[in-house]
C-alpha cells in the first residue's frame, strides 16, 4: 500500500484499487457508468450470438470464430473497465488533490492544497472539455516542477483532466469545497492549542 503522505508539494504516486475506493473522487468515469456499458455489451453479445447460431448456411468455423472473437472482446472489456473502481481523473485522498497521470496503472499526480489556488473551466484543442487546476508555484522546488512536467498535459502552473460526463462548473466547485474544508481543518488544528492554553 502506498503513502501519499510527504513533505513535497508535488508527487506522484501509484494507488492500489482499495485506495482508490477510499478516495473522494471528484471527477473521472464512475463505476455505475461502466456496469451499464458493460451491460449493453453483453445484450449486444447475446443478440450477435443468437443471430449467428440460427443462421442458416454458416459455417462451423466461421460461427467458432465469431463466438471466440466476441468472448476475447468480452475479457478484454471486462479486464479493463475496472468495474469495481471506475477510471477516477481527480480525486481527494489522504488531504491531496490527485490528477490521474497514467490511468492504466493508476498513477496520479498529487498536490497540496496549501498551493492549489482554484480550478476553473477549460477546453483541451480541438474540443476536449477540460478542468485545470491552478496551482502557486512560488514555493515549488525544482523536483516538483520537473513531476508537473510528467503529467498528460504538462504545464507550470497547471494540472490539467479531462471533465467526462460531469459538469465542468459541477467539478470545480467540489474541488472548492474540498479545499475550504482542508483549510478549515487547518484553521482549527492551529487554534486548539491556543483555546486549551
Amino acid at each position: 500500500m502506498n503513502d501519499v503522505k510527504t513533505n513535497s508539494l508535488v508527487s506522484l504516486f501509484q494507488l492500489e484499487p482499495q485506495e482508490i475506493k477510499h478516495a473522494q473522487v471528484l471527477s473521472g468515469v464512475s463505476p455505475y457508468v461502466l456496469r451499464r456499458v458493460f451491460g449493453f455489451w453483453m445484450l449486444f453479445v447475446i443478440a450477435i450470438a443468437g443471430v449467428v447460431t440460427v443462421a442458416p448456411g454458416l459455417s462451423m468455423f466461421f460461427v467458432s470464430m465469431t463466438f471466440i472473437v466476441l468472448l476475447l472482446f468480452t475479457f478484454l472489456i471486462f479486464y479493463q473497465s475496472r468495474i469495481a473502481e471506475g477510471w477516477p481523473a481527480i480525486l481527494y485522498y489522504h488531504g491531496r488533490l490527485g490528477v490521474v497521470k497514467d490511468p492504466i496503472s493508476r498513477q496520479f499526480l498529487f498536490v497540496s492544497p496549501s498551493i492549489v489556488k482554484g480550478a476553473s473551466p477549460t477546453v483541451l484543442k480541438p474540443n476536449k472539455k477540460a478542468v485545470a487546476i491552478e496551482l502557486d508555484t512560488r514555493e515549488l522546488s525544482e523536483n516538483d516542477k520537473f513531476l508537473l512536467q510528467q503529467a498528460i498535459w504538462p504545464s507550470d502552473d497547471t494540472l490539467i483532466a479531462l471533465s467526462y460526463f460531469k459538469k465542468r462548473e459541477n467539478i470545480c466547485a467540489s474541488i472548492q469545497t474540498v479545499l475550504n474544508k482542508k483549510r478549515a481543518g487547518s484553521k482549527t488544528a492551529s487554534v486548539s492549542p491556543q483555546a486549551a492554553s
